[in-house]
């Protein structure tokens, strides 16, 4: 018996597998817009960023060159200071006093003694003029009346006593010098100059500038008040009684006595918040009639009903 019937099942179903359609899978494609936002969201953000370190250079610039003024400002001060001023160094003193012993002593003796002994104290680029023969001389005296610099060179000044040929004389030179910490070394042979004048008008007054007047005549009473019993409170106690009244406290213990504030010299600047006072208070040595007059200046800080000293000055 013929199964003819299933053979055509299998043949058409065999025909209908055969010519299914093959799925192709669809392509990827980018949305314009979508890629137009992601840059422009690149390109404000490395605008925010370039933005951000130019603002941190210039920043960074304007902070070197206020660090450069600064710098330029205290070398200017320093200078200022070194300058025509007196002071004293003992390391100083006792350097030129040996140098100035060997510098004015006998050369008829042992001249060549005397060359090796100054090199010692001499710059090594500095040499002894031919004409440094001075006979019979002996140094006296030497006082250091004052260190400053000329020409931006170290200069101590010394007034002398020489005696030549049993004569003595008195004499002002001044030496060049270098100094690196304890190493000194003379950089210049003395040579006679003009006593140091310490007199001038150079600065002025340590509490010379008082800031604005602060007008408040209320809160000036009140304040005048305050400083007549600090100064009172100054005098009297000790400093560890002064803790609650200043922030670095500072008492005289009873050393001097309070006599007087004087109202009229009372000046007051600042805010009433943050006053700035100066006044001047008489004081007498204590168990003596000895009597000074020292000129006060107190930075305060209100709290509540009275104020805190926050800083104090004495001139």
């Amino acid at each position: 018996m013929l199964n003819i019937p299933k053979l055509k099942i299998n043949f058409e179903y065999e025909k209908k597998k055969k010519e299914k359609p093959i799925k192709i899978p669809k392509a990827h494609t980018l949305n314009l817009g979508r890629v137009r936002s992601i840059v422009l969201l690149i390109l404000i953000g490395l605008f925010i960023y370039l933005s951000y370190v130019l603002l941190l250079a210039n920043a960074t610039a304007h902070k070197n060159k206020s660090l450069q003024q600064t710098v330029t400002t205290l070398n200017h001060r320093i200078n200022q200071e070194n300058a025509g001023t007196t002071s004293y160094n003992p390391l100083v003193d006792q350097y030129m006093t040996q140098f100035l012993k060997v510098y004015y002593s006998p050369a008829s003796g042992d001249s060549d003694t005397r060359t090796k002994q100054l090199t010692q104290y001499l710059s090594s680029n500095l040499t002894l003029p031919n004409t440094d023969k001075n006979t019979d001389l002996k140094l006296v005296s030497s006082t250091l009346t004052g260190i400053f610099t000329v020409d931006t060179v170290k200069t101590a000044q010394y007034r002398l006593t020489v005696e030549a040929n049993n004569k003595q004389s008195q004499l002002t030179v001044d030496i060049p010098y270098q100094q690196d910490n304890e190493k000194l070394t003379v950089t210049g042979l003395p040579y006679v100059a003009n006593p140091i004048n310490s007199v001038s008008h150079i600065g002025q007054s340590r509490l010379a500038n008082t800031g604005k007047t602060l007008n408040s005549e209320q809160a000036t009473t009140k304040i005048a008040k305050f400083t007549k019993q600090f100064a009172q409170k100054y005098t009297s106690s000790s400093t560890k009684d002064m803790a609650f009244l200043m922030s670095d406290p500072v008492g005289l213990d009873g050393a001097v006595d309070f006599v007087s504030l004087d109202d009229s010299t009372i000046k007051v600047a600042g805010t009433t918040k943050d006053p700035i006072v100066t006044a001047t208070m008489t004081v007498k040595i204590h168990d003596s009639e000895i009597t000074q007059v020292q000129t006060i200046r107190l930075y305060l800080k209100q709290q509540a009903s009275t104020y805190f000293v926050t800083k104090f000055i004495q001139a």
